[in-house]
């Protein structure tokens, strides 16, 4: 007996029981969301165990079990916020009443209900149907006649509750730019594998698309004047002609009011378009986006990869991409045509194994005369910047005046391809100080070579830095100082 009588005190009353309902509405907030996600009109006991669970850890005992109590099956029961249970299927399903749904929807945006091109006929269907009846002669259309009072007092409420849902869609999809830009923001963030990724983005699209087609559309089209139906009368028709047949009975008062109705649903056509259109711009670009980037992936895996797998092998006649690998100007009409690059196709060219061998014969002479270069800068100081590279420049011209020469065309380039990975504090701009100054007077290397700075200009990168530089050409002498 008193454990019945502690049972009956800790259930909470209906107006306790929805104040906390909406002070902690987090918990049906969620199930609501899951609700809508699934499309039943029933939330699981098993469900809302699972949202309050992680709802109520971290708040405090005494609040803990208040909320428990308030979110238990036998007291939404009792307080009359569940109108229904039903537990035929296996599982308890909670039946809300929808008024107390209705609040916890005005509470927050993501949790309007969208309206679907079914619901709309379906409101078209009654406002049609009212017409009928005003036009069939059973109405006295006198106020003091109480069921020409209820008619209009039902079709008002209607018309009223239209209007309602219609301003919470309007809400709804405007903030749906917020949303669209989160997911795109996402999708750039993802670290998904190219297939998931793939999957993942057109998921999203199609739920976008979804409700871009059962959501916007219908409701953009009930909107529109000039839109029609095959057996009904559109929104601003029918509303039109009740307000024209409210008139005719001298109901003027009536008559304006549902004339201020068609007005303020024809308000909400052109921020439901501009969102159409904006969602309509979104698919389309990243359906565009999906196609760009089956089309890249194909011809990397496809294409690229075994190109350059090629190039890896110790074939030196198979250095550089062929042109089997390169996208031509008709993979996609909208890229502009562009010029192949040429290739590096050398074959059997003496020039090319005359350059090689004399390359590797400077190197090794190189390696022989100068020896380990890593400790050529160990001496500079650290303390001011023009101080190093005029140490670095000195010891730089110490190296160049020992180093190995072969014809060229691009001095710099030659010596910055052999000099680079020989010490750590070498940099690009002393080079070509050093090479430019030692050029003028003829230091550089053995004197069996010519240096003569032409005028053209070359480009060269080193550590995310270009440097653009006069070309020095190198040339061999013959026995009477004359080049080659």
């Amino acid at each position: 007996m008193r454990a019945e009588q502690q049972t009956e005190q800790k259930q909470l009353g209906t107006l306790e029981t929805l104040s906390v309902i909406l002070e902690h509405r987090t918990v049906l907030s969620d199930c609501i969301k899951e609700m809508d996600k699934n499309a039943v009109n029933y939330i699981s006991e098993q469900t809302i165990f699972q949202r309050l669970r992680a709802y109520t850890e971290l708040l405090k005992p005494d609040v803990r079990k208040r909320v428990n109590i308030a979110y238990s099956t036998r007291n939404l029961a009792q307080a009359h916020i569940v109108m229904d249970i039903d537990a035929s299927q296996g599982e308890h399903r909670l039946y809300f009443q929808s008024s107390v749904l209705d609040v916890v929807r005005l509470c927050d945006v993501s949790l309007y209900k969208k309206l679907t091109d079914v619901q709309l006929k379906t409101h078209l269907t009654f406002l049609n149907q009212a017409f009928e009846s005003l036009s069939s002669g059973a109405l006295s259309f006198i106020d003091d006649d109480d069921d020409f009072t209820e008619f209009v007092d039902n079709l008002f409420m209607h018309i009223g509750r239209l209007l309602s849902d219609m301003r919470q869609n309007v809400v709804k999809m405007q903030s749906m730019g917020k949303e669209l830009e989160k997911l795109t923001s996402q999708s750039v963030k993802s670290s998904l594998s190219s297939e998931d990724y793939v999957n993942a983005k057109q998921s999203w699209l199609d739920q976008i698309v979804k409700l871009y087609e059962r959501h916007i559309l219908p409701v953009l089209a009930f909107l529109n004047p000039d839109s029609t139906y095959a057996e009904l009368d559109g929104l601003h028709t029918i509303l039109t002609k009740i307000s024209m047949r409210l008139q005719s009975h001298q109901q003027e008062k009536l008559a304006n009011s549902c004339q201020a109705y068609a007005l303020s649903f024809l308000n909400f056509y052109q921020p439901i378009e501009s969102t159409a259109n904006a969602v309509n711009r979104f698919i389309h670009k990243q359906r565009d986006s999906i196609k760009r980037f089956n089309a890249i992936e194909y011809f990397y895996q496809s294409k690229i990869l075994p190109e350059l797998k090629n190039t890896q092998s110790a074939n030196l006649n198979k250095k550089l991409l062929a042109d089997s690998a390169i996208v031509l100007p008709e993979f996609s009409a909208n890229i502009k045509a562009f010029q192949r690059p040429i290739g590096y196709a050398f074959n059997n060219s003496p020039a090319y194994f005359r350059n090689m061998f004399n390359e590797l014969e400077a190197r090794t002479k190189d390696a022989l005369n100068l020896g380990d270069l890593s400790k050529v800068f160990s001496h500079a100081s650290a303390s001011d910047e023009a101080e190093q590279r005029l140490l670095r420049f000195y010891a730089l011209q110490k190296v160049l005046e020992k180093v190995s020469l072969r014809e060229t065309t691009d001095l710099g380039a030659m010596l910055h391809d052999r000099l680079k990975t020989e010490f750590p504090e070498y940099h690009l701009y002393d080079l070509i100080s050093a090479v430019n100054a030692m050029s003028k007077k003829s230091s550089l290397g053995s004197n069996d070579f010519s240096l003569i700075t032409t005028n053209y200009f070359a480009e060269a990168e080193f550590e995310q830095q270009r440097y653009r530089y006069r070309k020095i050409r190198c040339s061999k002498l013959t026995l009477n100082g004359v080049e080659e």
